[in-house]
């Protein structure tokens, strides 16, 4: 079984390498094309630097998440985890403002932008709704299921933002993507199969099933408001990411402080708001902050590509840290190995982007204008 587990480590490494470059066939590029790729390599490790620390996040919020939700952990309230960590997101979306504008500037920024312009603000309501219920559905989750079930079960999100860019956007998406999905869902099943790949299922305080659900919900509810921000955001182009980040921010913030007065009300009425709280619970509250900021940083200097990447190699961490822990109490199954693949192979292969017609043509053509003449006119004698 730890072969097996290994060899699902090296997937996704051996499929980055080998998508990287093309043989040969980079020895004999022209000059104006060695100069292009020469001025992009800044950008390129901007997204290297986003996918490595995309993978390591992901993964660390799901193990710390799992770790503080432990049958002997100091139990803190999840739903003061979520009103902090919109806090903490909307602080460092505020610091990166005034680092771009001033700290005046900023101020009179983000007033204008949340209360002046309210309306525009309201238009993220359903969104940051949609989002705090699925926050708290993920905790739990990972009070029920051990960090790596939950991570791989949580790319559901995949199928259901799919389901909703077909639906409200109105998009088509391709019969790869299609046959990704259905590799997805297969791979999740196999995953949850009812043989278990964690021993910590047998704590009477846990309940795989209530788990499984909870996740399912925070899929559902994961791709239905991604693609309604989306449809937000390309309404209103003039908005910055880091502005609308603290729209998001101070509705969820109202939301979650109503959700702790209406269920957790008497609790820190009776122990306080920070009951529970260790360096782990607020590591936590960190992680899930900078999940929200790097996805901001994804949509500017990376793209879907280096988010599928990312999840892989974040299952596959999840995955390696839970096995030689021996406080996550995680023993890989044969069919968690089997839907683990199942799962990563499909998050690349739906991410793995296909080449537009308009974008080959303009390729072919490129290509033949940095051709020397000579071999131009070679080529055009029969």
């Amino acid at each position: 079984m730890r072969l097996a587990l290994l060899c699902l480590c090296a997937m996704p490494l051996t499929h980055a390498h080998s998508s990287g470059g093309s043989g040969s066939s980079d020895i004999t590029v022209s000059r104006p094309l060695l100069r292009k790729k020469l001025s992009g390599q800044g950008s390129s490790v901007v997204g290297k630097t986003v996918l490595c620390t995309l993978a390591v996040q992901n993964a660390c919020q799901m193990l710390s998440m799992r770790y503080s939700r432990m049958p002997g952990q100091p139990k803190y309230l999840s739903s003061t985890a979520v009103v902090l960590a919109e806090a903490v997101k909307m602080i460092f979306s505020f610091a990166v403002l005034t680092q771009q504008m001033g700290l005046i500037r900023a101020l009179q920024f983000t007033w204008d932008g949340i209360f002046v312009a309210w309306r525009d603000t309201l238009l993220v309501g359903l969104p940051a709704l949609l989002y705090l219920v699925q926050n708290n559905l993920l905790y739990v989750a990972a009070t029920h299921l051990d960090a790596a079930t939950c991570q791989v079960a949580y790319q559901l999100k995949l199928l259901t933002t799919a389901f909703f860019t077909v639906t409200l956007l109105k998009r088509h998406i391709s019969i790869r993507r299609w046959g990704a999905l259905g590799m997805l869902f297969l791979g999740v099943v196999f995953v949850q199969n009812p043989t278990g790949s964690s021993v910590a299922g047998s704590a009477s305080s846990q309940s795989p099933v209530l788990g499984m659900a909870a996740v399912t919900c925070a899929c559902f509810l994961s791709g239905l408001a991604g693609v309604w921000l989306e449809r937000i955001v390309k309404r209103s182009h003039d908005v910055p990411i880091w502005l609308r980040n603290m729209q998001l921010g101070v509705i969820s913030l109202i939301l979650g402080i109503a959700n702790v007065y209406v269920f957790d009300g008497e609790a820190v009425a009776l122990s306080g708001f920070f009951q529970g709280y260790t360096w782990i619970a607020a590591f936590v509250v960190l992680q899930v902050s900078l999940g929200g900021l790097l996805v901001a940083l994804i949509m500017k200097y990376a793209d879907n590509v280096v988010k599928g990447f990312a999840t892989s190699l974040s299952i596959v961490l999840s995955s390696g840290v839970s096995w030689f822990i021996p406080s996550f109490e995680f023993e890989p199954s044969a069919s968690f190995v089997i839907g683990s693949s199942l799962v990563i192979a499909a998050t690349i292969l739906y991410s793995k982007a296909v080449p537009s017609k308009a974008a080959q043509q303009h390729s072919d053509s490129s290509a033949t204008a940095e051709r020397p003449p000579h071999s131009r006119h070679r080529e055009d004698v029969p």
